[in-house]
């Protein structure tokens, strides 16, 4: 079923051009004035992109540059800047930094995602947030699509460099493209060479991933490259983005390809949307069933721009090391935090970090290690408390699990609240009710020591464990290690 969605979501959509592009001549060209010539030849010919096309022009696509400001912040006020026109009489300020809102494949510049980080960051920054319209050439076939991308970056470039002669300078310049928009920064960026930022949300994938890096984002596009993956599952999976690092800094929350919320019951949500998008002509719904993943990138950088969650990741080879509890020291090369932030460290590389599945995402990540005296077959249960508050009931284990005397329980966990500084913790261990082996496991558990490490404090906590007994279903306090 997932195989024939992706085949309607791309191939179907490039179907018609595999004929022409086999019979035509495979190097074309065409020109757009002082944007410059464009090409299929490869780089952008490639195994990656099987079908290449040459893009629409500016006109066709009509690319539209949407101002707000905090003078102008909502769509009824939103002023319109022309390429070649100069800012007129806009609220644009040379003296504020400027960001542009680039949206991907199927959007336009009034989707609401875009109008909530614009405020979001004009609540957070007095800026200039230019929001990039290019849906007439963001839909479908794909093919186009991706060809298309090449121009609205240009058209970008040839902006900012207008927008230079006002005052700021191209460090002061930020682009945040989500899936093609990614992309489209990048192309922007290459042609300034020193552009401040980019910020890639879900680069899309397919005909992107493995190609050369004049055809993708990548580092090289802008002084600092930081990139959200949050869809990067195979595509016969539906997902829409890369894995692949494209910049300085790659963040991979909850591994960066699905995303916690948006898989339950799949093929029902799927069968309920597909039937409203084909029934009602409700694509948003349909776009919902199969771009959740690919859609929590920007929801994600938003909730870093308004709130105050530190989105803390940690630098790890691979997602399965980090979901070891393997990576949580920012010794090193240090530690990163995603979204807003992330511009303000200078760790590099791949970073990884867990968040909820709901507002607010932010998650506090914990080290445990409880060592026992003797063994046991069971759950054991632990509640923190904290300067701030205290947590729910976390089961450190799924199901009864057997440890051996002298073992090291270690069990990496996460918090979705901010409780503080440690003061002290509840244990509570529930011995296994199974008939085969209960007998051979007593009802009281003895500890030799408890230590929980804080990820966010980068500090470990000891607690008054030594000695302490632990009777099946009676959980018990201890304070810290000097307060026994």
């Amino acid at each position: 079923m997932r195989t024939l969605v992706v085949s309607a979501l791309f191939v179907g959509w490039s179907a018609g051009f595999i004929l022409d592009s086999l019979v035509s001549k495979l190097d074309q060209n065409v020109c757009f004035g002082d944007l410059g010539c464009f090409s299929t030849a490869p780089p952008f010919r490639s195994v990656e992109r099987p079908v290449d096309l040459l893009p629409k022009s500016p006109i066709e696509q009509q690319i539209k540059f949407y101002l707000h400001t905090r003078e102008s912040p909502s769509t009824a006020s939103e002023e319109e800047i022309q390429v070649g026109s100069g800012v007129g009489s806009t609220h644009y300020s040379g003296s504020r930094k400027t960001k542009f809102l680039v949206h991907g494949f199927t959007h336009h510049g009034h989707r609401q995602w875009l109008l909530n980080l614009a405020t979001a960051l004009l609540n957070k920054e007095d800026l200039n947030v230019i929001i990039v319209d290019w849906g007439h050439g963001a839909g479908i076939p794909y093919a186009q699509a991706t060809a298309n991308t090449r121009v609205v970056g240009a058209l970008i470039a040839q902006l900012i460099k207008e927008l230079t002669l006002v005052g700021p300078s191209l460090a002061d310049f930020h682009i945040i493209g989500h899936s093609l928009g990614a992309h489209i920064a990048g192309y922007a960026g290459e042609r300034l060479h020193t552009l401040g930022q980019i910020t890639g949300l879900d680069p899309a994938d397919p005909y992107f991933q493995g190609t050369d890096v004049r055809v993708r984002l990548d580092p090289s596009d802008a002084d600092f490259v930081d990139v959200i993956h949050t869809d990067g599952s195979s595509i016969l999976q539906l997902g829409f983005g890369t894995m692949q690092q494209m910049g300085h800094v790659d963040f991979y929350p909850n591994g960066g390809a699905h995303q916690p919320g948006c898989d339950a019951d799949f093929m029902g949500t799927l069968s309920h949307t597909v039937w409203a998008a084909v029934t009602q002509l409700d694509t948003l719904a349909a776009e919902g069933a199969v771009a959740c993943s690919h859609e929590r990138s920007y929801i994600l950088y938003t909730d870093s721009v308004s709130n105050n969650c530190p989105y803390t990741a940690y630098p790890c080879t691979s997602g399965s090391e980090y979901a070891a509890g393997h990576c949580l020291s920012c010794t090193g090369t240090g530690c990163s935090e995603m979204g807003y932030n992330s511009k303000n460290f200078s760790a590099q590389g791949s970073f990884y970090l867990d968040t909820a599945s709901i507002s607010p995402f932010c998650e506090f990540h914990y080290q445990v290690n409880i060592t026992g005296r003797n063994n046991m077959d069971g759950v054991i249960t632990l509640v923190l408390q904290g300067t701030n508050g205290r947590s729910a009931n976390i089961p450190l284990m799924a199901d009864n699990e057997v440890h051996t005397k002298g073992h090291i329980i270690s069990k990496f966990i996460k918090v979705p609240n901010d409780i503080g500084t440690l003061t002290n913790i509840a244990l509570e261990y529930d011995k296994t009710s199974s008939v085969l082996t209960g007998w051979a496991y007593p009802d009281d558990w003895q500890l030799m020591g408890v230590s929980i490490f804080s990820a966010e404090e980068q500090r470990m906590y000891t607690f008054c464990a030594y000695g302490k007994t632990l009777t099946s279903h009676k959980p018990i306090a201890m304070g810290l290690t000097g307060t026994c």
